[in-house]
C-alpha cells in the first residue's frame, strides 16, 4: 500500500499538484522514506500520527483531545487543498479522515482490501456521520472491495460522492516471460532446470497463510519428488516457516529469498505461483505473475476472486482445501498443454487491463470528477 501511495503523489505531482507525504510509521519506514524524498524532491514530508480515537476503544477520550489540541491545528495550519488517505483495514484511518473533515479539508479515500463486516458503537457512528461529509470520493482496487465498503459504510456515503474501481498496476515492461532470466535465476538459486518449482511471493504472515503452502507442497511431495519451493518475502512467520521446513524429508528443496527488490527476476524462474491468502484486496502479486507467464492457483476469495474468475490464466481453490490446491497445481505441472494456454492468457490479461497507463488514465477520470464536485461546492 505505501509503494501505491508514492505511486499514486508522483502520478499527481506530474500533474501539477504539491504533495505531502504523511507515511504511517513502520519497521524501516525513514530509510525507504528519506530516499523517496531524495529522488523525488518535489514531495515534503508531513508528520501526521495523531493517537487512534477511532479505532483505539481504550483511551478514545484522551486522544481525541490530543489531536483536537494538537494534530487539528497543524492540519489546519498546513494548508491542504485535498487529502488521500488510505484505508487497509476496517478502522484504520477513522481518526486521519474526522480530524481532516473538522480542518476543512475535503478527502478522497482508497480501499485496499475487502474488509469483513463489522459493528460499530454509538461513538463510531457520530464520528462516521460527521467525517463522511467531506468525503468527495472513493476508489477500491477490486470490486470486492468496494462492494465490502460500501457494505459497512453505505449508509454514510453521500449521494454525491464519486465511487469507482481503480486496480493497480503492473508494470509489464519490467514483468515478463524470460527463458533467459529463468535460467540465470535457476542457477542462482541452485534449481535444476529440469525441476519443478512452486513459488509464492509475498509477504510471510497470517493472511498468505504460508504453512498453508507447507502443507500443499508436502501433498505435492507424495506424487513427484523433483520439486522444488521458493519463498520470497518476509514477515513475523518466517522464523516459524523455516523451523517447520527443516524438520521436513524434503526441506533442502526449499528456498527462503527474504525480501528482494528484484522480485522480476523471481517470476519467471517459476511454475506455478501459490497464493492461499484467507483475504487480499487486489492480488498484486497475481498479476505479476501473469505478466510473467506463470499460471496461478489462489483461493477462491475477494481480490484473487476478481482476477481469476472465469480466466484460463490460473484457477481458484476453496479457502483452506490443500487437497484441491496440490491437485490444480499437479495440474499445471502435468499438463504442458493446459500451462501454455495459461501462461499465453495471463501475459495477455495483465497488459490489457493492469498496465500503468491504464492506471493513471482511470486515476485521472476520477481526480477530474472529484474536484468537479469540489469545485462545485
Amino acid at each position: 500500500m505505501e509503494l501505491r501511495s508514492i505511486d499514486e503523489a508522483r502520478f499527481l505531482a506530474q500533474s501539477g499538484y504539491q504533495c505531502f507525504l504523511a507515511i504511517s510509521r513502520f519497521r524501516g519506514r525513514d530509510t525507504w522514506l528519506n530516499q523517496i524524498l531524495k529522488d523525488t524532491p518535489s514531495f515534503t514530508r508531513f508528520e501526521f500520527e495523531p493517537p487512534p480515537f477511532f479505532e483505539e476503544w481504550n483511551w478514545r477520550r484522551r486522544n481525541l483531545l490530543i489531536s483536537r489540541l494538537f494534530w487539528l491545528y497543524r492540519l489546519r495550519y498546513a494548508k491542504i487543498d485535498l487529502a488521500h488517505i488510505f484505508y487497509a483495514w476496517t478502522q484504520e484511518g477513522g481518526s486521519r479522515l474526522w480530524l481532516c473533515h473538522q480542518a476543512g479539508i475535503p478527502c478522497v479515500l482508497s480501499i485496499h482490501n475487502a474488509f469483513p463486516l463489522t459493528s460499530f458503537s454509538s461513538w463510531h457512528r457520530r464520528l462516521s456521520d460527521e467525517s463522511f461529509a467531506s468525503v468527495r470520493g472513493l476508489y477500491a482496487v477490486s470490486q470486492s472491495a468496494l462492494d465490502h465498503f460500501v457494505a459497512i459504510y453505505g449508509s454514510w456515503i453521500r449521494d454525491q460522492t464519486i465511487l469507482e474501481v481503480i486496480p493497480n498496476f503492473v508494470d509489464v515492461s519490467r514483468f515478463v516471460p524470460s527463458s533467459i532470466i529463468r535460467q540465470e535465476t535457476r542457477k542462482i538459486l541452485n534449481i535444476p532446470l529440469d525441476a519443478k518449482v512452486v513459488g509464492s511471493i509475498g509477504r510471510m504472515d497470517t493472511q498468505k497463510q504460508p504453512f498453508h503452502v507447507l502443507n500443499v507442497f508436502d501433498q505435492l511431495w507424495t506424487r513427484r519428488q523433483d520439486l522444488f519451493l521458493i519463498f520470497c518475502g518476509q514477515g513475523p512467520m518466517e522464523e516459524a516457516v523455516r523451523a517447520a521446513v527443516a524438520s521436513k524429508p524434503w526441506g533442502n528443496r526449499v528456498r527462503f529469498l527474504g525480501f528482494r527488490a528484484d522480485v522480476e527476476r523471481i517470476f519467471p524462474a517459476l511454475d506455478v505461483h501459490l497464493l492461499l491468502s484467507k483475504q487480499e484486496g487486489f492480488g498484486i502479486t497475481t498479476v505479476e505473475a501473469m505478466a510473467c507467464g506463470v499460471p496461478v492457483v489462489a483461493t477462491d476469495v475477494p481480490g484473487s476472486r476478481d482476477i481469476l474468475a472465469d480466466s484460463d490464466a490460473g484457477c481458484l481453490v476453496p479457502f483452506g482445501d490443500h487437497e484441491a490446491a496440490a491437485t490444480r497445481v499437479a495440474s499445471f505441472l502435468d499438463t504442458p498443454s493446459r500451462t501454455e494456454l495459461a501462461c499465453r492468457i495471463g501475459r495477455q490479461t495483465a497488459v490489457a487491463y493492469y498496465t500503468k497507463e491504464i492506471w493513471r488514465q482511470r486515476l485521472t477520470d476520477f481526480y477530474e470528477k472529484v474536484f468537479s464536485i469540489s469545485n462545485a461546492r
